[in-house]
């Protein structure tokens, strides 16, 4: 989700290089200024569609101190309405922005697969310091066309009330088995044990699913594997437990407002809850339980990346590309993450988000090894819905989880 309102060839020219390869200590969140030798007059714009506060002047702020540092003049833009088309249009008209920020699940490999972006190796930007799954958002056939500065997954949160209130202990489900339990455990006539979305074409349903999918060791991929049995069935038996109620086929993003308004014990959000003041009670975070006990979970990874446009001025692409590099220090990760609700990309800055915000803590052990779905294509546009409409026939419909992805998959 894209904001907490829902709520992925030209040389360079000597003195550019030189201002390119003297960030390290901007990069590292320094005070100390970069060189900006051939760098000075240069102006850049930078687009990004991440329209909330504090995010969006968080963003305004850092690059307008590294241009400063640089001696570059810096335009940021906070573009509203379809990003991505606008991104496709610009691209198409040779006019995009100097710097953009991309989602790299979509937005990248769509640029990238148009020759539109530069490769940032080619100005040494690397990926030193963050996970291999991290690090991999960024690139498109092995090149790196954007670098990543925050990362999203998922875990599950609970109300610490409803635990003290069922005299349960907060101790994280290992299985989905103990899923179950736990969320029986915690249904009353006027609290749901569980609340989870389940409609079709918002896109939430699909992303919430995922963890369990891969913690069950299922590929998304193989819409009737085994994995993907385990994950359906447990929506199955949640449902015919009464901990989820059959009315979440008509829930999306929203579902979130019923765990917040505390009538739902427990549910799966974002990094965005974290930082969030307005929940009216005391809560904590879980990472998703396995199919099976001594397992390891697994989520799904979306991201962010900063990428610069692939321009026949060099010395304007290696301004940008040096733009890029000073946003990305790990001073400017934590704090977007502590203010704005994002992982970081780096792994310091990870570190360093957890001992402020130790609930991210779930978020951060599984980004390393995390699953990429972009991999998929425009496949996953057509494996999501047989997803939702597996678990719709087999929590509603009353059958079998295997039955319900062979139909939805039409096998």
């Amino acid at each position: 989700m894209a904001s907490i309102s829902r709520l992925r060839r030209i040389a360079v020219p000597a003195t550019g290089l030189t201002a390119v390869l003297a960030l390290t200590a901007c990069a590292g969140g320094s005070s100390t200024p970069a060189a900006t030798d051939g760098f000075e007059g240069v102006e850049l714009t930078v687009w990004n569609n991440i329209d909330f506060e504090p995010y969006q002047g968080l963003q305004k702020k850092y690059f307008e101190s590294c241009a400063a540092d640089l001696g570059i003049t810096v335009d940021v833009q906070t573009q509203s309405g379809d990003y991505t088309t606008r991104l496709l249009q610009a691209a198409g008209a040779k006019s995009l922005p100097d710097v953009a920020l991309l989602s790299t699940d979509t937005q990248l490999p769509q640029l990238a697969s148009q020759g539109v972006l530069a490769d940032l190796g080619q100005y040494d930007i690397g990926t030193d310091g963050l996970a291999e799954s991290a690090a991999d958002l960024g690139r498109y056939d092995g090149t790196l066309y954007g670098l990543p500065v925050q990362v999203e997954d998922y875990a599950i949160f609970y109300n610490k009330a409803a635990f003290a209130a069922a005299g349960v202990a907060e101790t994280a489900p290992e299985t989905f088995d103990d899923l179950v339990a736990l969320a029986e455990s915690l249904t009353t006539p006027t609290q749901k044990g569980i609340v989870l979305p389940g409609i079709g074409g918002d896109g939430s349903t699909p992303v919430y699913f995922l963890p369990f999918l891969l913690s069950a060791g299922g590929d998304p991929a193989d819409p009737t594997g085994a994995g993907a049995v385990e994950a359906v069935d447990l929506y199955k038996k949640l449902v015919d437990g009464g901990s989820l109620s059959s009315e979440f086929v008509n829930w999306g993003w929203d579902s979130i407002d019923q765990w917040t308004s505390g009538s739902a014990a427990l549910t799966v959000s974002g990094p965005w809850n974290l930082v969030d003041t307005s929940i009216p009670f005391e809560w904590g975070t879980f990472p998703f339980p396995t199919a099976e006990a001594g397992e390891s979970p697994q989520v799904n990874l979306l991201g962010y990346a900063y990428g610069v446009a692939a321009n026949a001025d060099a010395q304007k692409e290696a301004a940008a590309a040096a733009l890029v590099q000073c946003r990305a220090s790990e001073e400017n990760q934590i704090e977007t993450a502590v203010q704005g609700g994002y992982i970081p990309a780096l792994q310091s800055a990870q570190e360093a988000f957890v001992e402020q915000v130790p609930a991210a803590a779930p978020f951060v052990d599984a980004v390393d090894g995390a699953y990429n779905s972009a991999q998929l294509g425009t496949e996953w546009n057509t494996l999501q819905q047989q997803y939702v409409d597996a678990i719709q026939s087999a929590t509603v419909g009353g059958q079998t989880a295997q039955a319900a992805l062979e139909q939805a998959s039409g096998q």
